[in-house]
């Protein structure tokens, strides 16, 4: 299609190669009817982009015919020249203007975004009459078109509070996944086909470094034309944070006070006032609106959550995060890394390998990072040393090539030059439980590691009772895979990025305490499944049958400061803490709603679990309180018990329970309860209980080491 100077062309045919000999009937039609057609007849390479042709044909076309199969969204050409025409409409109101689908396929699921799915399109016709009904379709529209789709130019996105990013030479391979962040953000406006009629925040998730932040620019820019109120950008402060873990929002209110600033707003009070001072701003302009909140942080409560989340109903907000815990209050879109074709198309972009030797060398360095685009971005960067050189250097003990990379680099999105340390910074903080697990994960990689090899290599050297080795071992797994460190393998079986190995092995605190676990798996391993060397070793009248063992692992049991609660200690605390945090007295009853009975009787349920707790843990109340004001979980079960909860009881329940007796026949249960006259005074009594029960929790979080986001005066923290 070259040398066609500044022809103009009806329709531009989009359609992947695979699906040329179903497409070649309507191609053909559309030909023969007498309108322009653009047809690409040539593949485009992946990553060199796409051709000048294409650009050029694309932009002077009045509209686009997608001929929208299964395989189309995963064909990168295919996927810029919708967006290029999808962008085109939008700027001029309606994003189907200037793109009409075509679909072969029985169902809708795979077309995005959700607006093409939602609007009219064809089935792809099988007979003549079907195809000259379409052609006549797409002569009507064209025909009610006035220029091109390159004449359709949108305006430069607004960003708040600004500069607008640079653009990010190593995106690649994302489109398809731009179209999930743009229907998901937008599924409301179809009802019909989603079955949501109000918006949803979107969050993009996955490991560090796997360009979470660069796809929500990538997005934010290319689609600015659906938010003509701006994008808005939040993200964590750079330097430490001084209010600590307990108020996660802390981190943001500087970015929100910079918000209001660029919208000219006095930045002064709390963040609740600055973001009121945004949402009357907002229904002010009454403009649709980005909202972008980075690196949102693990373990946020909903309301906290809800605090961070855009501030007018105009707003769409989008979320970037490593966590895995939030599925329930925002619709994910997960980022996996690269397949191994653009992952090696990113590496060897700027330098193709010279040699058969260089391009196994430079395959391997693929397979090294796994397809993770940061690591494949600045290992291009030292190509001109050779992939050869390149795969020893990454493979080499010490400081990590990654971090010797980054050191002298400005990384895209503001990524810290200390590259694998941001790739396990979460680790250390999710306690020893998880940095066992992390480092029996990456003792099996890169096999997956499965709950019974892991209990196994444990075993021998833990001084704990099973189950608590188990309980142990279950509580870090869980908190790796919610900080989107570990990623399901099968059942009860589990994989570690091969990069987030690579990384732990730099920044393990205690390097000896990952080699003994080492020691455990390979003997875990030869004792599960058997070794020649072992079989050998067994055979009666051979010597040396003790110098083919590995040493016994030494228990990783370090004595605790004076004073500090032991293992089980803290996890009977946990155990206690979970329950009576979601008990009737920590949760406030309304006034009005639920049952007093109900209340009492989950409140006296709790003597049964405590006791059954403490002695699971080996905790025992035998003999009365501890003595002195050591703030132990015996002598806080104590205060629950016996100085909390049993006056409360005993007073209520058997008060409730006289006044029960006297339900006249055909009265419910609730309503005779709401006649009693003593209701007003135990629902007092019972928020007047809400104050200690808060103190215990809180006492209880002190031993286990967990907090729920519960105060002593029963607010979630700012």
């Amino acid at each position: 299609m070259e040398g066609q100077g500044a022809r103009t062309w009806d329709v531009f045919l989009s359609y992947s190669r695979g699906d040329a000999r179903r497409i070649a009937p309507l191609r053909d039609r559309l030909l023969a009817s007498g309108l322009e057609v653009f047809v690409d007849e040539v593949t485009v390479a992946g990553f060199a982009g796409i051709s000048g042709s294409i650009r050029a044909g694309l932009a002077r076309s009045k509209a686009l015919l997608a001929c929208y199969s299964a395989a189309y969204p995963t064909r990168q050409a295919c996927q810029w020249e919708l967006t290029a025409a999808y962008l085109a409409g939008l700027a001029e109101g309606d994003p189907r203007r200037r793109v009409m689908v075509v679909n072969p396929e029985p169902g809708t699921g795979h077309i995005h975004p959700v607006e093409l799915r939602d609007a009219k399109h064809w089935a792809l016709p099988a007979g003549s009459a079907g195809l000259d009904a379409l052609v006549a379709d797409v002569r009507a529209h064209v025909a009610a078109l006035e220029g091109t789709i390159g004449a359709t130019e949108a305006a430069p996105a607004r960003w708040f509070p600004g500069p607008a990013p640079s653009p990010a030479p190593a995106f690649t391979g994302r489109l398809p996944r731009l179209w999930q962040v743009h229907s998901r953000l937008h599924q409301h406006d179809a009802p019909l086909t989603t079955g949501h009629s109000a918006p949803r925040p979107v969050q993009v998730r996955g490991m560090a470094g796997i360009g979470k932040t660069l796809l929500a620019q990538e997005y934010a820019t290319r689609f600015a034309a659906a938010y003509p109120g701006g994008i808005h950008w939040l993200s964590r402060d750079a330097g430490p944070e001084p209010h600590g873990p307990a108020s996660p929002y802390a981190p943001y209110e500087s970015g929100l006070r910079a918000l209001a600033a660029a919208h000219g707003l006095p930045g002064e009070g709390g963040a609740e006032a600055v973001a009121t001072r945004l949402r009357d701003r907002f229904a002010a302009a009454g403009e649709p609106f980005l909202w972008i909140v980075d690196d949102l942080p693990d373990r946020l409560t909903a309301q906290q959550m809800a605090r961070l989340c855009a501030p007018h109903p105009l707003g769409r907000t989008l979320l970037t995060t490593r966590s895995r815990r939030y599925d329930t209050l925002a619709t994910p879109v997960d980022l996996d890394p690269l397949p191994h074709d653009e992952a090696y198309a990113l590496l060897t972009h700027a330098a193709p390998p010279a040699s058969p030797e260089e391009k196994t060398a430079a395959e391997a360095l693929c397979t090294a990072v796994a397809g993770h685009p940061l690591a494949l971005d600045l290992l291009s960067s030292a190509a001109a040393d050779g992939y050869t050189t390149l795969l020893d250097r990454f493979h080499t003990p010490g400081r990590s090539l990654l971090d010797v990379l980054g050191r002298d680099r400005v990384l895209p999105t503001g990524y810290p030059a200390g590259v694998t340390a941001a790739l396990v910074r979460d680790v250390q903080e999710a306690g020893p439980s998880a940095m066992d697990a992390l480092r029996l994960a990456a003792a099996f990689s890169p096999t997956p590691l499965t709950r019974d090899d892991a209990l196994r290599a444990l075993s021998p050297g833990s001084t704990a009772p099973d189950v608590v080795a188990a309980r142990r071992l279950d509580a870090g797994i869980a908190v790796l895979r919610g900080r989107g460190l570990l990623a399901p393998a099968g059942t009860r079986a589990w994989s570690v990025h091969p990069l987030t190995v690579h990384a732990w092995l730099r920044h393990d605190p205690e390097p000896g305490r990952a080699e003994q676990l080492r020691h455990a798996v390979i003997r875990a391993l030869r004792t599960a499944h058997g070794t020649t060397l072992g079989r050998v070793a067994a055979r009666p009248g051979t010597a040396g049958t003790s110098s083919t063992r590995e040493p016994r692992m030494k228990p990783h049991t370090p004595a605790p400061p004076a004073g500090a609660p032991g293992e089980l200690e803290r996890m009977a605390a946990f155990d206690l803490q979970v329950e009576l945090a979601t008990r009737i007295g920590v949760q406030e009853l309304a006034p009005g709603t639920g049952s007093l009975r109900e209340a009492l009787g989950s409140l006296h349920a709790m003597f049964e679990f405590t006791r059954s707790t403490l002695r699971q843990y080996s905790i025992s109340l035998a003999g009365g309180p501890p003595p002195g004001d050591a703030r132990t979980v015996h002598a806080i079960a104590d205060d629950l018990l016996n100085r909390t909860l049993r006056p409360f009881t005993s007073t209520w329940h058997p008060r409730l329970a006289a006044h029960e007796a006297l339900r006249p026949e055909g009265t419910s249960p609730v309503a005779h309860e709401e006649a009693w006259a003593d209701a007003p005074a135990m629902r007092a009594a019972l928020t007047e209980l809400r104050t200690p029960l808060l103190r215990i929790v809180g006492e209880l979080a002190g031993i286990s080491g967990a907090g729920f986001g519960l105060s002593a005066a029963g607010s979630q923290p700012a």
